[in-house]
């Protein structure tokens, strides 16, 4: 049995890593004596993980955590034991119960919207509407540690469209990102596309970035929640 869970990253812990993030899940979880299902081996490790890193500095009200469990409990007990031990800036949402053999929903997960207020000197509705009109966006991702090849990707492939509302110099962004099998892109990275490809007068490193939603999709394209209500 897996306990799948939908938990906050808030602003005061906004900058912790997303290891930083997970460790204090891990203790939390060993806090509330849950019986959580380990490994086998010389060194065993907590059968847990997140469905989606989030970059340092965003924030959420929609990451997605799975505890494979040692034995059954009631998930409301098991929400109450655990809610108790997490720490600030971490809260649960939603909560279910799912078999062993339930798709993970880090392979679920199809796309992610974010909501973005950020300072901008004036209003881009011009920018933002050649941004809409451009058939292709290209957008070189570096590798991750520097290491590799450089990436080149189609930002249109990903972000399609946006909505903004611009006023008394601050700029409010809602957008969605799709996620594939061979990759996505981070909100940050599209700031800076609009920011440099399309003059977009906006303060990227004053950026308020904060994902509001993480979803599948079904067989008609409409959005579906990664887990139930709790």
């Amino acid at each position: 049995m897996k306990l799948r869970l939908q938990i906050t990253k808030e602003s005061g812990i906004r900058f912790i890593s997303h290891l930083e993030y997970q460790r204090s899940i891990e203790k939390a979880i060993r806090r509330a004596g849950i019986p959580v299902a380990y490994s086998e081996g010389f060194n065993p490790h907590m059968k847990f993980s997140l469905a989606s890193a989030l970059s340092v500095g965003v924030t959420s009200s929609c990451e997605f955590a799975e505890i494979r469990l040692a034995e059954e409990r009631p998930l409301s007990e098991l929400v109450k034991a655990l809610a108790a031990a997490l720490p600030m800036g971490i809260h649960i949402v939603r909560a279910d119960l799912a078999e062993d053999k339930a798709p993970k929903l880090m392979a679920q997960a199809q796309g992610a919207s974010y909501e973005v207020h950020v300072p901008c000197a004036s209003d881009p509705a011009s920018q933002l509407a050649a941004f809409a009109a451009a058939p292709e966006v290209p957008y070189t991702k570096a590798h991750k540690k520097g290491k590799g090849r450089p990436k080149t990707i189609d930002v249109k492939s990903f972000i399609p469209q946006v909505e903004a509302r611009w006023q008394d110099g601050s700029l409010e962004l809602r957008f969605d990102i799709r996620i594939t099998p061979t990759g996505s892109m981070k909100a940050s990275e599209f700031l800076q596309v609009l920011e440099q490809d399309f003059q977009v007068p906006l303060a990227f490193s004053q950026a308020d970035i904060r994902r509001v939603d993480l979803y599948s999709r079904n067989g008609e394209g409409w959005k579906i929640p990664l887990i139930g209500e709790a």
